[in-house]
């Protein structure tokens, strides 16, 4: 145990000094596992509002029991990975950036094992907010798609409100959302944004079941 704590604090110092500024390195804002992998990285690409030691955890275990891989930070040129405050992503999950494009965390964020948010346009998610496993947050329709000779928006954004709950196995494309106070139920496919607040949303696609929810952590 005591081993492994070196070796994440060792890679931790690695990753702050190699990454970001040297006046915010050295609060170590940023506590990585052995299992974070790097691709494209670049510095000043992270950017952390709130300046303290372990303000953001990447490649920690998840739920008792879930397996994963390795934890992976894929930011192409120009693009960003925004934190407002404290974020906990378990292993297994992806943060990929591609070209220009943003993602932006909230306050007091938790992910859960094996994720995938893929921003190709800029996904904006608020505070206190908790993802189960295997959600998938992904901009992009991946391929151009042309209908009666006219060409279909390929990327849109994805805004997730404040004190939302995604269980696992949901799943948002472009230009998809939800509001403050939300629940997705498991398994859903939501494909629109919803302006309600407090709802329970399900389905495939996903529809509101219920209004009026409130969930506590």
């Amino acid at each position: 145990m005591f081993f492994s704590k070196l070796i994440n604090f060792i890679f931790s110092v690695y990753f702050n000094f190699r990454y970001m500024p040297i006046k915010q390195a050295i609060y170590l804002p940023v506590w990585i596992t052995t299992k974070v992998r790097v691709n494209h990285l670049k510095r000043n690409q992270i950017i952390i509002k709130k300046m303290k030691f372990k303000t953001i955890q990447l490649g920690v275990d998840g739920s008792p029991g879930m397996q994963g891989a390795s934890t992976v930070l894929c930011l192409c040129s120009n693009s960003k990975l925004i934190f407002e405050g404290s974020a906990i992503i378990a292993i297994g999950t992806v943060l990929r950036c591609d070209y220009d494009a943003i993602i932006r965390f909230g306050n007091n964020f938790y992910c859960n094992c094996n994720c995938f948010l893929r921003s190709t346009n800029q996904i904006s998610i608020g505070k206190d907010c908790s993802f189960g496993w295997n959600v998938i947050l992904n901009t992009s329709d991946g391929h151009c798609i042309w209908h009666d000779n006219q060409l279909i928006p390929k990327d849109g954004p994805i805004n997730i409100g404040n004190h939302v709950w995604i269980t696992p196995n949901s799943s948002f494309v472009k230009n998809s959302g939800v509001n403050d106070g939300s629940i997705v139920a498991q398994g859903s496919v939501v494909t629109k944004y919803f302006e309600e607040t407090h709802c329970l949303i399900g389905g495939i696609p996903a529809k509101v079941i219920s209004r009026n929810i409130e969930w506590r952590a």
